[in-house]
């Protein structure tokens, strides 16, 4: 019967069925990359649902990660697998922010093809159209792969989507954050919340530098890493500052946002725009400082993504209608169904997107 089998998929057959059943409804326009040229396929199906072991097989044909009784590889995809567990995984273990590292080594590919090509885009691209800010707009994976001249059967797509959806974030949201800073003629500012994972690929960032324009744009951008999740290789220094291009400088700084650090005071000046990846608003009590900065500085535009629906739209609700109303699917989420242990519902990397304060333009 339908209570029965409601138990079957985990879900709670009086309150949540229907809605559940239409988050999964969106699987198909989830797991929809056509671009790609197939090596994606293997990673959106059934058996992912419930296991890495198929992205476990995959990363190991792809030559990018060591098999179990081998020495570990160290490179962007080390943290892919096992999860990031406070900084104590046995992936995380070894990270060292303090390491530079170059795409080819870091994609850690054999076909340049795959890789792109470490240099600033120019607006010279007959294809692609760029806003008012000299910013390419990017709407796909293919848009960014045809820009950037990779080839449709490379996997990059699953580490640049973190580079890629901060830049959407900024193309498509920052707007009035970019205008206010080139009016006040400083650099535009981003506070980046609840960074884990990204620690062990700082360098895929520069991404984001190359597809600014060179000149007009400046970006400080902060990450904000809370204390307990630094892995060991990286704890002693409160704050580190990299250059990651001629445009856009990180700081990497060691603290909770709103609580041992100020927005205002402690992270090289206030926010234009706050940017959590996978946030799960609900997911750390820490995380009520930043909604509640963001309640209290309506000019400052909040960007947030979720892994989930469901997830998606009780944390973008925080934020009031509006908010809630932005959810959508993130265009530049993985291209990977990931295991979800319960619920059963759809689950990718920044799989959706929604927005606190949206600004605009008077």
């Amino acid at each position: 019967d339908a209570l029965r089998k409601c138990r079957d998929l985990a879900w709670s057959h009086q309150c949540l069925c229907n809605t559940w059943k239409l988050y999964v409804d969106h699987r198909d326009e989830l797991s929809s990359f056509p671009f790609f040229s197939g090596w994606q396929t293997p990673l959106l199906q059934k058996d992912c649902y419930t296991s890495e072991n198929t992205y476990e097989t995959y990363l190991m044909e792809l030559g990018v990660i060591a098999s179990r009784e081998d020495t570990p590889k160290r490179n962007w995809w080390t943290t892919e697998l096992h999860g990031w567990a406070g900084g104590a995984s046995t992936s995380a273990k070894d990270v060292d922010i303090f390491h530079r590292v170059s795409y080819a080594d870091g994609f850690a590919l054999d076909n340049i093809e795959m890789i792109p090509q470490e240099r600033h885009v120019t607006t010279n691209y007959a294809d692609v159209k760029f806003d008012e800010h000299g910013l390419p707009i990017l709407d796909s994976w293919q848009d960014w792969y045809q820009l950037r001249q990779i080839s449709s059967s490379s996997p990059v797509a699953l580490l640049a989507t973190f580079p890629l959806t901060l830049y959407f974030a900024i193309q498509h949201y920052g707007s009035v954050p970019v205008t206010v800073a080139k009016m006040l003629e400083r650099p535009l500012r981003i506070h980046v919340v609840g960074i884990e994972k990204e620690l062990n690929f700082v360098d895929l960032f520069r991404e984001v530098g190359y597809l600014l324009p060179k000149e007009s744009i400046q970006i400080d951008m902060t990450w904000i890493v809370r204390e307990d999740m630094l892995p060991q290789n990286s704890k002693g220094g409160k704050s580190l500052s990299l250059q990651l291009t001629s445009n856009v400088t990180l700081t990497i700084v060691a603290g909770t946002y709103g609580e041992s650090l100020d927005p205002d005071f402690d992270l090289n000046g206030s926010p234009d725009m706050i940017v959590g990846l996978n946030a799960g608003l609900y997911a750390y009590e820490s995380w009520r400082h930043v909604v509640t900065y963001l309640y209290t500085h309506p000019n400052v535009t909040g960007v947030f993504t979720d892994y989930n629906e469901h997830s998606g739209l009780n944390c973008a609700s925080l934020g009031g209608s509006k908010a809630r109303k932005s959810l959508s699917m993130n265009p530049f989420r993985q291209p990977r169904a990931m295991p979800v242990y319960c619920m059963n519902l759809p689950q990718f990397s920044n799989g959706f997107v929604y927005i606190f304060n949206e600004q605009e333009l008077e």
